[in-house]
This record gives structure tokens, sequence and C-alpha cells, in this order.
């Protein structure tokens, strides 16, 4: 049954050939990093205004009257004290509190990606994807060894817009920040008013004859590489948008067939949910999604789908043959 949800979702042959061309690119979102111990979008805004209340230049009461307020307006908020009072906010503590090299899930979650993939895009600020971890066995069901896990190597870290480049999905061992990194916190996307900006629809708006660099790259991105999106869920809906129907629907767009894929989790009793944003994915954005079953393990279901997915369809170099035609298509 094409519509069953399982635990360990079975793998689509266009994504195992686009591993084995090297063409595969995973894009990870917040779910991901909330698995490793990352907080979500309102704890992580719920922390900024909390670091301006442990300076004493915002209040119990002020905190208490904002708390229905969307992410994205306290983070405005939190970046409006930032400035007044020339405060910089810590994000790395927000985002890392324990640091992240502490967590268990994260690095077996992460040991899976760096299986799964050479470059990487993400929406995430933080420094999960910014190390290369190596784990030695991997075997779905079974948490590894941690002491097994390694850190082999920093990865190329990649958050300027100016640097948003198509040659640059054409390297190894690096990951592309969408929206800001850490090691740039003034230049982290946050508010509703930097999403605008990032994302602009007319390509000139941000300058005469100045393209937008974010929707060329992406536009690159979706018509020549295999894109996995992991740890978007239904909260995200809004991300997705912004990231895939901005950048691909032009006049007379039709989708016809998956090229990308998304992996979500579902409950049994979501089974209707999940055919209709099957469809509208495929319809809308050129997307299969790919559902797992949530109900023994919720959210830590992903970790064993990742390491099936690391072991089925492992990261390849790109063929020489491949890398000719994205070239010559860039030349063009």
């Amino acid at each position: 049954m094409n519509d069953e949800i399982l635990p360990i979702p079975r793998i689509p042959e266009g994504l195992r050939e686009a591993a084995i061309r090297g063409t595969l690119i995973p894009f990870v979102g917040a779910g991901a990093s909330r698995l490793a111990g990352c907080p979500d979008w309102n704890g992580f805004a719920d922390a900024a205004l909390r670091f301006f209340v442990e300076k004493g230049k915002f209040s119990h009461g002020q905190l208490a009257q904002i708390s229905h307020l969307s992410p994205r307006v306290k983070l405005a908020i939190a970046k409006g004290l930032q400035e007044e009072h020339q405060i910089p906010i810590d994000f790395k503590k927000l985002i890392h509190p324990e640091g992240h090299k502490k967590n268990p899930k994260g690095l077996r979650l992460f040991g899976s990606l760096s299986a799964l993939g050479k470059t990487f895009v993400t929406t995430n600020y933080d420094e999960w994807l910014d190390e290369e971890l190596k784990t030695q066995e991997l075997s779905p069901g079974i948490e590894p060894d941690h002491s097994k896990i390694i850190f082999v190597q920093k990865r190329k870290a990649i958050h300027r817009v100016s640097d948003f480049t198509a040659d640059t999905l054409h390297k190894n061992n690096l990951v592309i920040h969408l929206h800001g990194s850490l090691l740039d916190p003034d230049g982290m996307v946050l508010t509703t008013q930097d999403y605008v900006q990032h994302y602009a629809n007319d390509r000139f708006s941000i300058g005469q004859g100045v393209e937008n660099r974010v929707l060329t790259f992406l536009e690159y991105l979706f018509d020549r590489k295999t894109v996995l999106f992991i740890g978007y869920g239904l909260e995200e809906l809004e991300i997705l948008e912004y990231v895939i129907l901005k950048a691909r629907h032009k006049p007379g767009f039709t989708t016809k067939e998956a090229k990308h894929y998304l992996l979500q989790g579902f409950f049994s009793h979501e089974q209707e949910l999940m055919v209709s944003l099957k469809r509208y994915y495929l319809q809308e954005c050129g997307i299969q999604l790919i559902p797992f079953l949530r109900d023994q393990k919720d959210w830590d279901q992903l970790l064993d789908v990742m390491e099936e997915l690391a072991q089925k369809a492992p990261a390849k170099d790109v063929i020489p043959l491949q890398e000719f035609g994205d070239m010559e298509k860039l030349l063009k």
C-alpha cells in the first residue's frame, strides 16, 4: 500500500540514485536541531528575552505581557533591546546551553547525516553541521557506542549571502547556512523583516541591477541537485514556502514528478492528513513526501530512519559526467 506509514519508510529509487550520482543534498531544518538538544523557536525567542531580564533591562512583567506573541516578534523585540542597550546577546549559549558535543541523540543523528551527505544546506544557526562526524558502525534501532563517534574535521561553513554561489554545491566538506550562523550573529535571519529582505521576490528590489543571490542559489540547487529535507515538521511549513515556492514558482510552472524528498513523521491516526500533505507537496512543490511512523518513539524515530538511510544511501562523490554537465550549464 503506497500510503502506508511505516516506522522505517521505503527508500525511493530516485533518492538512492541521486546518492549514487553524488547529487543528493541534505537540507536540514529546526526539527533535527531540536532532537539534538537545541531549543525550538519559542524557547529560543523566550531565552533571548530572558537574557535581558537577567541583565536588568527587561522585567518579568513585560515578559509575561508579550508571552502570546510569535517568536519572530519576540526576537525583533530582543534585537531592539540589544541595539538600545549595546549588550550583545550570547546566541551560542542560548542555542547550545550544554555544548553540542555532549548530546547523545545529536551525535547519533548528525553522525548519520555525515554518512548521508558531503555537502549540506541548512536553515539552522547552530554548529552541529559545522563538523564532520564519523561512526564506525550504524545499526538501525540500536544506539551506537558514542565512544566510537569521532569528530573528523571542521566543515567549511558558508553563511554570508555574497558567498551563495552555485559552484559551492560542487565542493565536499561544506555546509551552507541559508539563514546565517553563530559565526556571525549580526547576520542571522531572525525577524519577519529579515525574512522579507532575504527572500525578496523582485530580483532587483534590493538595488538597481543587483540580483537576489539567495533566490539564484536556490533555483540552481533545486534545478541541478536532488534535495532531501530533514527536520521540517508541520510547524515549519512557512519556512518551506519561503525556500521552495519563491525560488521555483515561475509562470507556467507545473509539477508532474518528484525530484526532491521530504522526511516527515506522523502518528497512525494522521493517515488522512499524510495523504493530503503528500498530494500538496507533490503538486505545489515537486517534492515526494516520505512519511515515517511516530507511534512508538515519537520524534526519536527519526534517529532510526536516518541510520537506515545512511546505510542504504551513503554519500558518494559526484560522478565526472554529472559534474561536467553541471559546470557546462553554469557557463551557459
